[in-house]
């Protein structure tokens, strides 16, 4: 069996090449990578792609998970990490630093078991998907809460994920469910966490139907 690949090289540079071949319209064309704060809870990706996948008639979007090592060492313990990633992410990937080698047959043999992507970064700086990620089933809740650490949130109209903390100024919306709280003892010193957000497009079409119902 070959041992491990083990390789010296900068982490901006491995995370920025996998960023690159996360927004690239060669790679998964993400419309968003956000930043990974390190105080993301358990399991914690390095790199994160929001892709939009939806069309005419739904809002969907993928959420992708990638685990960044710089070698292949623990090859088989990390590709368990990066199993974990499904708990959450609806695809998840290992990135490994090969240089100029090639993934193995049996490392290949061991992402296709526990259903995990397997992308190789080279000496060039570019990274080159080598295994697919199949679809993965999350749990929406800590889906949810990873997209929220990640300074996202979802429509609950229309189903597209958006920043809580865009450049330039939105016009979204937050619904407090208050008697909703109230209803299942979350309610504390008549505060309220339970909260829906609505997307600016689905906020302008709101408002467009309330404008025009009044006209007629």
């Amino acid at each position: 069996m070959t041992g491990p690949i083990t390789n010296k090289v900068d982490e901006l540079v491995l995370k920025a090449a996998v960023s690159s071949w996360l927004s690239d319209p060669s790679g998964l064309a993400c419309l968003l990578t956000p930043e990974s704060p390190k105080n993301i809870s358990d399991p914690r990706p390095d790199a994160v792609g929001i892709r939009h996948v939806g069309g005419h008639l739904a809002g969907d979007f993928e959420l992708i998970a990638v685990l960044i090592r710089p070698s292949t060492k623990r090859f088989t313990s990390v590709c368990g990490e990066t199993r974990a990633q499904s708990i959450h992410a609806d695809r998840a990937y290992l990135a490994c630093y090969l240089g100029g080698e090639e993934f193995t047959e049996e490392q290949i043999e061991t992402a296709l078991h526990l259903g995990i992507g397997l992308l190789r970064i080279d000496s060039d700086g570019r990274c080159r998907r080598l295994v697919p990620a199949p679809l993965n089933r999350p749990s929406q809740r800590t889906r949810a809460s990873l997209l929220h650490q990640l300074g996202l949130v979802v429509c609950q109209l229309c189903g597209v994920s958006f920043s809580l903390f865009p450049d330039h100024q939105q016009d979204d919306a937050v619904l407090w469910n208050e008697r909703w709280a109230d209803r299942f003892g979350r309610l504390r010193n008549e505060s309220v966490y339970d909260r829906r957000h609505l997307c600016p497009d689905c906020v302008g079409n709101i408002s467009e139907l309330a404008t025009r119902d009044d006209k007629l």
